[in-house]
């Protein structure tokens, strides 16, 4: 949107006028300007000549250093500019038929003494006034003539007694107080917050003053430990935080209640540092962000609240994998599914309400499987296995049941309610490698890989799961070796509906694609030197880990003819892990898309595969966004499985409140 002959100062939307809402600018070139952003309705993305310039508002002579929305006052309007005056704006009556509304001017305000407005907020029907000098000025609703409008002219008195008639006592302000011991300098940001009860002061002298809105007592001042100005602030109405930005590209994190410093993270090391703007959006059922202006662009941040973690004992041998199960398994059913927007469809109380309802389960050698309470965090009840050791495990798409393959060469069925229901038999001898299970046509079918290079498919029902036939997913006609790896995908990205497949990776590094649809392999390739440990999906992106130390990305958007993408590995290793360790287990953050990899050493890896870590390696994919390795700990390849990668990241990161797309110290 272009209009404005000088440099845009401030914006403000009204979402209640117009069609969709209003924007409104302030600029140095003394005027104001009101934009309909989103064009003519009838075209879906209208050019640069169909955004709207609605109105442009002149009165002004010097820049418009903030323009704010009358919300409570029939959405009329409040400028300040650096001619020293405070003017109010109100839409004229009878368009209320009309597409727009129009504003006309209603009260200048003239600055008294050599100072100028500049800044200003909006409390019901009280103007909070910040000044050059540092002084606030409180403004309130009156009925006076005080500070009408000054006719130029003889000429114009009939015209100006008959508007100030027509204005609405909404629109005419006087001072009641002014306060001018908060600041030394000039304030440069005025910002209501807590429900309106406080007003927070940014100041040239390197201080933050919070006010109570209602008597003006000073309630807290803040000073810059780093000594650098602040110039931006948000207020985060779930956990009352006070966010300020500075010049140096710090974000303070302030309890205005205790009166202390919660953290202080630095949110921009590269030149321009200032954050010279923020907005906290909370309650989407993605999560809570916060969005900082800077010189070049806007960043977006993820918050992270009461994240703890607990080190759950219990087993007395190795963990071999961790599944979830929610409540409403019906929620598990469409596994691909973007969870952001299956959650997008609930209240953000229901969302948030859910994650109190999942119980995950780990099953370990020693036997046993165990529940633990994920909002309790502690253990519910366990079932033991004495008859084989427990290789795999995964959780049901549609029923509260788990399978556990058994290097007995069987599948056992769980019942979370009941215990063991039943066991399934593979041909051959061989010991379950993998599990794999997913939704094909409604009906859910589960998948087992075993060392014999066999995979076997079984209907699962309610009461009763019909044998399934072991088949070897290959062009070929020898065998591939062990089956290592399994993954379902139910292909919606693919362009006909009913395109489900699963990937199956081998011992050998061959990667086969086999369809149901076709009843056939579609695809077959040789992915890695080594073995196939882990596979993982996010849309048409196929990601495997090998013990060759490489973690590649595949495109499958063309089934049958599926290419590589790259190797996410750091740059100047020649290993995804950056120690030369294996890649065991692989997953996807839901919400943001984030693939996270564990190397049998204990390395841990979450990756941003949209960018790059370093422009001048082409043969290197992937952005590290977190990074850490336990020293005393090692993974191997049955150690953990999908959703437990997730689990770990969480305890990671918990000593960070926020986090992007950086490298971040555990």
């Amino acid at each position: 949107m272009r209009g404005h002959t000088g440099a845009v100062l401030t914006l403000d939307f009204a979402p209640d006028l117009g069609p969709e809402g209003l924007l409104f600018s302030g600029s140095a070139d003394r005027s104001i300007k009101t934009w309909d952003p989103w064009g003519v309705n009838d075209t879906p993305l209208p050019t640069r000549s169909g955004y709207s310039c609605v109105q442009t508002l002149t009165e002004h002579c010097g820049s418009v250093v903030c323009v704010r929305i009358l919300t409570q006052q029939n959405h009329g309007l409040v400028s300040c500019s650096l001619d020293r005056t405070v003017k109010t704006w109100y839409p004229a009556e009878g368009r209320a038929l009309l597409l727009y509304p129009w504003f006309l001017p209603a009260q200048s305000i003239t600055q008294p003494g050599s100072s100028w407005p500049s800044a200003l907020c909006v409390r019901s029907g009280t103007l909070f006034v910040g000044d050059s000098a540092g002084g606030i000025s409180v403004y309130a609703q009156s009925s006076g003539h005080e500070n009408a409008i000054v006719p130029e002219s003889a000429l114009d008195i009939a015209d100006v007694k008959q508007l100030e008639d027509s204005i609405d006592t909404k629109f005419q302000f006087g001072l009641r107080r002014k306060f001018s011991h908060f600041h030394s300098l000039g304030i440069s940001r005025l910002e209501l917050i807590a429900d309106n009860c406080f007003v927070v002061s940014l100041g040239y002298d390197e201080k933050a003053q919070v006010i109570d809105a209602i008597s003006g007592a000073l309630s807290s001042t803040i000073c810059s430990a780093s000594a650098a100005r602040f110039i931006s602030c948000a207020w985060d109405e779930r956990d009352h935080i006070l966010f300020l930005g500075d010049v140096a590209g710090y974000v303070h994190l302030w309890n205005i209640f205790e009166d202390k410093l919660v953290g202080k993270k630095q949110m921009v090391s590269t030149m321009p540092l200032a954050i010279v703007g923020m907005y906290s959006l909370s309650g989407t059922p993605t999560g809570d962000f916060l969005l900082t202006g800077l010189a070049n662009g806007v960043k977006q941040w993820l918050c992270n609240r009461n994240v703890g973690y607990v080190n759950y004992s219990g087993h007395s041998d190795a963990v071999v994998a961790v599944v979830v199960i929610d409540n409403d398994i019906s929620s598990f059913a469409d596994e691909e599914d973007d969870p952001a927007e299956r959650m997008s469809e609930l209240p953000a109380f229901t969302a948030a309400e859910s994650a109190k309802t999942c119980q995950f389960f780990s099953t370990s050698l020693d036997g046993s499987i165990r529940c633990w309470d994920s909002y309790e965090m502690k253990e519910s009840f366990e079932f033991e296995e004495k008859d084989s050791e427990i290789t795999c495990m995964i959780a049901s798409k549609q029923f509260h049941k788990l399978f556990t393959g058994h290097d007995g060469g069987f599948v056992k069925v769980w019942s979370i309610h009941a215990g063991e229901m039943s066991t399934l038999l593979l041909e051959g001898n061989g010991p379950v490698t993998c599990l794999a299970a997913g939704i094909v046509r409604d009906q859910e079918v589960l998948l087992a890989g075993s060392a014999d290079g066999l995979v076997s498919v079984w209907e699962v029902n309610h009461d009763s799961i019909p044998r399934g036939v072991p088949f070897q997913p290959s062009f070929l006609s020898e065998k591939q070796g062990e089956v290592t790896s399994l993954i379902f995908c139910k292909g919606s990205f693919l362009a006909q509906e009913g395109q489900e497949f699963f990937v199956v990776g081998y011992f050998t590094g061959q990667i086969v694609i086999w369809s149901f649809a076709k009843k056939a392999v579609v695809c077959s390739f040789k992915g890695h030197s080594d073995a196939v440990c882990s596979l993982a999906l996010h849309g048409c992106f196929l990601f495997s880990g090998s013990d060759d130390t490489l973690l590649r990305m595949w495109n499958m958007f063309n089934l049958p003819e599926t290419y590589e993408l790259g190797v996410l590995r750091p740059p100047s290793s020649p290993s995804s892990s950056g120690s030369g360790s294996p890649i065991v287990c692989l997953d996807v953050v839901p919400y943001r898309g984030l693939v996270l990899s564990a190397a049998a050493d204990g390395t841990l890896i979450v990756w941003d595969y949209t960018t790059f870590e370093d422009e001048n390696t082409f043969d290197a994919c992937g952005k590290i966004v977190f990074h850490t390795k336990w020293e005393m700990l090692h993974f191997t390849f049955c150690a953990y499985t999908s959703l437990t990668l997730l689990f770990l990241i969480e305890w990671m990161v918990a000593s960070s409140a926020l986090r992007a797309g950086q490298t971040a110290k555990p």
